[in-house]
């Protein structure tokens, strides 16, 4: 279960990541793409990782251990098992990584940019299905 409070606020949190990826769609479409601010793509990828991740329940694969690392600093380590995803609070083994810009992590999981666009670690398929994953449709 996620540990995002169920409040007015964290609605207001969620649409503006969701406006940030609609912009990054427009901006797109009109063929200028820019960035997410670091600071919307941070609180997006935490977001993402709590509640997405945190309430879709057992990760179907073999089990792994992923870190995300965006080049202006912050890092997240998650495990993934039959329970589900967790995110872990201190530094641990991990087998595959994603590394890029904010703006590329956050949006990678909305499928807005491909796995190429990040600098990766380990098994690119873990990876490739950890994107996948949860299904968004």
């Amino acid at each position: 279960m996620s540990g995002t409070p169920m409040t007015a606020g964290a609605v207001a949190r969620h649409q503006v990541h969701e406006a940030a990826v609609h912009a990054f769609d427009a901006q797109l479409a009109a063929g200028s793409p820019q960035a997410v601010p670091t600071v919307v793509a941070h609180d997006g990828i935490a977001e993402f990782i709590d509640v997405e991740h945190g309430t879709s329940g057992a990760w179907p694969h073999t089990p792994a251990r992923i870190g995300l690392h965006t080049t202006e600093g912050p890092s997240w380590l998650l495990d993934l098992t039959p329970t589900g995803a967790r995110l872990l609070d201190s530094p641990a083994e991990v087998g595959e990584r994603l590394h890029g810009p904010a703006s590329d992590l956050f949006l990678a999981p909305y499928r807005r940019l491909p796995l190429e666009r990040l600098h990766t670690e380990g098994d690119r398929t873990v990876l490739r299905r950890f994107l996948d994953w949860p299904s968004l449709d």
